[in-house]
């Protein structure tokens, strides 16, 4: 061994090519023993089996659409994920993130963006690039619709789960596993959950609860025919027979897991189960069959170009050789482990490299993007700047136009307003006049009536009162005929309600009619009823139709809710208190109207005075005082 190392030291040429006879050597004397086993013996492929066909290709370059682009793109991905092939579920994924992000009219976008980051996230997983997973994770969360009803959105938080428990924030972790089992939009993302789940029962130790997990899972599995999902279920069921030391059923189970993924093309599974194997002959001591099998998975990932998968495979069997003191194998293949780690590095450089290549490319497109979107909102401010005053003066002559027409308008209306104020006044001078003459008529006639014909006939009847008997009782019967005709005649041309009712009575109900029909509480106080029913006919007009005119004032113009009116017989005169708690009025501004004039007109015929109390928000009191004389 010695000897060996200082040649390895003396020429670097020597070194690398005594590698190449070791490793050589190992693998021959692989292929030797692999042919003497009784185990399945290494396949040779004709074709390597992880490079999708050419049609995968020819779809992506003939798509007519970026849809259907995305459709063929996303069915290599898949490809490569049925295979195994990290790195180009890593590098396909990135490419078809980047061509969606810059899709600006795309419908759904939110959608694929959040179905290719998941992709994405789960290659980042598989090689233990455990940052980069939960950002894609949290990127597939952000581009979904944020609720248990998207498949998207359960399945990218099953991921985000499994990354916080192996980051070591375990309680975290495992409450949004079981809050995707819990609900899970679908029983597959359901049985997905449950998988993941068992994978942190096996960590924490807690086998039953992981076999548990595991077997409802896979039950799940062969029923709707998910192969691979179920044989990753019996690897893991193989790793916790393995802690629990039953090592043959441990055996048993992974073989056929790795039978299984081989005959189906489930290339990476297969490489797993090879490992998993391995690993339990070389707890079993059994050096022989673990170097076997391990050696058989090498030449696989040697021939695959999978530098993931060969490493594994190089640590195991470095393990064996070291076990079984053939030290110098196993110095051999530690110098092609550290090679392979060299290389996966190169690797891993390079793809950064890509990434920024494709981050700057993006950026490139971003900015010019920018740059057309500057140009565009240039070219609409110079736009703007000549349109805003050409739409400023259009408005300004516009506004003009509108004012015009307003001036029109308003000139009309007030001409409208003051003819009909004109015609109104006039009309309402009309009727008063005519009013006050078949008012002052009526009272000429009953005047006449009352005092010059009656008092003739009464007259007439004294001084026939001398005459016989017999024509003193026929006289007298036609004079008093006559006379009761004219006196009936006279108490007619005074309104009948009058004549044949109370006044009080009249204007009671007056006011329980009006009270009926509004919404203010209307108060009547009338003392003493007897004497305010023996005043004058002509009065107990004036008096209700004041009472009325205070009254429709009140109700239309004071928006009162309370109205107080009293009337009484006081001191040789009529008292009519009238009071709201409506809005009021300043009595030096308000401007009266008809209403108020007409009560002025029947207050002068009356030979009445009027007091008024009124302030704004504090209601009015009318204070009116008519002497009976």
């Amino acid at each position: 061994m010695k000897k060996y190392k200082n040649c390895f030291k003396k020429n670097e040429k020597k070194k690398v090519a005594l590698k190449q006879i070791v490793l050589g050597v190992f693998l021959l004397f692989s292929c030797k023993m692999l042919a003497q086993s009784e185990m399945q013996s290494f396949k040779a492929f004709g074709v390597n089996p992880t490079i999708p066909n050419d049609s995968l290709f020819k779809n992506i370059e003939q798509a007519k659409d970026f849809k259907t682009k995305y459709a063929a793109t996303y069915n290599l991905i898949e490809f490569h994920q049925q295979k195994g092939n990290i790195d180009s579920i890593i590098q396909y994924g990135h490419k078809l993130y980047t061509e969606t992000s810059n899709e600006e009219l795309l419908l759904k976008k939110e959608e694929y963006l959040s179905k290719v980051s998941n992709a994405i996230a789960e290659g980042k997983l598989e090689k233990g690039l455990f940052d980069e997973a939960l950002k894609w994770f949290l990127k597939g969360i952000e581009h979904s619709k944020k609720n248990f009803d998207d498949e998207l959105y359960v399945k990218n938080r099953i991921g985000l789960g499994s990354i916080k428990y192996v980051r070591g924030k375990e309680e975290e972790g495992q409450k949004i596993i079981e809050e995707s089992i819990e609900n899970a939009p679908n029983e597959k993302l359901k049985h997905d959950a449950f998988f993941e789940l068992g994978f942190i029962y096996y960590t924490k130790n807690e086998l039953e609860k992981a076999k548990d997990n595991y077997n409802k899972a896979k039950v799940f599995y062969i029923s709707e025919g998910y192969l691979k999902n179920a044989l990753e279920v019996d690897l893991w069921l193989s790793k916790v027979l393995g802690k629990e030391n039953k090592n043959e059923e441990a055996l048993d189970l992974c073989y056929n897991v790795f039978n299984e993924s081989l005959s189906n093309g489930f290339f990476t599974l297969y490489a797993k189960a090879g490992n998993v194997l391995g690993g339990i002959y070389l707890k079993e001591k059994d050096y022989d069959n673990a170097k076997k099998i391990l050696s058989t998975v090498y030449i696989n990932s040697i021939q695959w170009g999978n530098l993931e998968i060969e490493r594994r495979v190089v640590l195991g069997l470095q393990n064996a050789y070291s076990e079984t003191g053939d030290y110098k194998n196993a110095h051999a293949l530690m110098t092609q482990l550290n090679s392979i780690n060299n290389k996966i590095l190169v690797s891993q450089n390079k793809q950064q490299v890509n990434e920024l290549e494709v981050q700057y490319k993006t950026l490139e497109q971003k900015q010019e993007i920018e740059r057309q979107k500057t140009l565009k909102a240039n070219i609409l401010i110079g736009f703007l700047v000549v349109l805003i005053p050409v739409l400023g003066l259009l408005y300004m002559y516009y506004q003009k136009l509108q004012t015009q027409s307003k001036l029109t308008k308003t000139l009309e209306e007030v001409n409208q307003q003051k003819i009909s104020a004109l015609l109104k006044n006039q009309e309402l001078k009309l009727v008063k006049a005519s009013l006050e003459g078949q008012n002052n008529e009526r009272k000429r006639i009953a005047r006449e009536l009352h005092d010059s014909i009656g008092g003739n006939l009464a007259t007439i009847k004294l001084q026939l009162s001398n005459e016989t008997k017999q024509q003193k009782e026929n006289i007298i019967q036609q004079v008093d005929d006559t006379y009761n005709q004219v006196r009936e005649l006279s108490h007619n041309l005074m309104p009948k309600k009058f004549k044949d009712s109370a006044f009080t009575s009249i204007v009671s109900e007056y006011i329980e009619n009006v009270k009926n029909l509004s919404d203010e509480e209307i108060t009547l106080q009338i003392h003493p009823k007897e004497e305010i029913d023996k005043i004058e006919e002509n009065l107990k007009v004036e008096l209700y139709k004041i009472i009325q005119e205070l009254l429709t004032n009140a109700l239309k113009h004071a928006k009162a809710t309370q109205i107080d009116i009293q009337l009484s017989v006081f001191n040789n005169s009529v008292k009519l208190l009238f009071e709201d708690d409506g809005a009021g009025f300043d009595q030096e501004k308000v401007k009266y109207g008809l209403g108020f004039q007409n009560l002025k007109d029947r207050l002068k015929i009356i030979k009445g005075e009027m007091f008024i109390n009124a302030f704004p928000d504090k209601g009015t009191v009318i204070d009116i005082d008519v002497p009976l004389n």
